[in-house]
């Protein structure tokens, strides 16, 4: 290695071309190279001198918020993540890099999903301490409903505080290998799985509103589908309708298989009970 004459940066030996960190001929000596269009044509292999005293070119752009916790911060990085995936998913996942391995957006899921499944765990468990178990019917004592009713609720809340990390792994693996085969099916994936796992992955993000009370899993389940649709457009540079189809024919086909399944329920019982007659 050798040092630039200019700016004493280090250079590649010998000394040729213009320095790549201040833009100064690298020759001991000899004419200045002649700039683009004045009788030479420049060198493809090395960038163009920019004059003296003119501004430098546009910075690299950011990134997301969660790939900078080293800089900003753990908690910094997961509340900004959070801000941008819900109120700017266009612009996130527009800037959101489509590689990089799959522990860092997993992460991220794992921490904001496990929130939200202990949030909703906690309101379910106060609802069951309230009203009672779902199996008090099966018997005639209040007080055994209502100890039912607390074991079923505080017993599933502690469950989903302990293993709600995992639950929140398997669910980003399955929803992000199920989108995936169909978009490979639809011919809308233009990158790897690793693309639609990170949308998947942010899209997480919308267990915050788990913390609200009553509304909030309904509202959030509906907004993390339109996340799935905006993320994938972006991540594998789709149409929105395209996306869309990827995400939702899997939730069409499992409700025609649940009303399927109850109609031949339903006909069995009618069956038992006319025979019965």
């Amino acid at each position: 290695m050798a040092l630039c004459p200019q700016c004493h940066h280090a250079v590649p030996d010998p000394l040729t071309g213009l320095c790549p960190n201040c833009g100064g001929d690298l020759r001991p000596s000899g004419p200045p190279p002649l700039p683009a269009g004045a009788g030479a044509a420049p060198d493809p292999g090395v960038p163009p001198l920019r004059p003296h005293g003119a501004p430098p070119g546009p910075a690299a752009g950011p990134g997301i918020p969660w790939d900078q916790r080293e800089r900003i911060g753990l908690l910094g990085a997961l509340v900004e993540t959070t801000r941008q995936v819900l109120t700017e998913p266009g612009a996130f996942f527009r800037a959101m890099p489509v590689t990089g391995g799959l522990g860092s957006p997993l992460l991220y899921g794992v921490l904001i999903g496990w929130a939200g499944l202990a949030a909703a765990a906690f309101y379910q468990a106060i609802f069951r301490s309230v009203v009672g178990s779902s199996w008090g019917g099966l018997g005639d004592r209040p007080e055994l409903a209502a100890v039912l009713g607390w074991v079923e609720g505080w017993a599933g809340f502690v469950a989903q505080v302990v293993f709600g990390g995992v639950f929140v792994v398997i669910g980003v693996f399955v929803a992000a290998g199920i989108i995936h085969l169909l978009l490979l099916l639809l011919g809308g994936a233009r990158r790897d799985f690793e693309a639609t796992f990170r949308v998947v992955s942010f899209s997480q993000a919308t267990s915050v509103l788990f913390l609200v009370p009553f509304c909030g899993q309904v509202v959030g389940g509906i907004w993390c589908l339109v996340l799935y649709v905006l993320g994938l457009a972006e991540a594998h540079q789709i149409g929105h309708g395209k996306a869309a189809a990827a995400v939702l024919l899997p939730i069409v086909l499992a409700c025609c298989c649940c009303a399927g399944l109850a109609f031949l329920f339903a006909g069995a019982i009618a069956g038992l009970a006319g025979q019965m007659q």
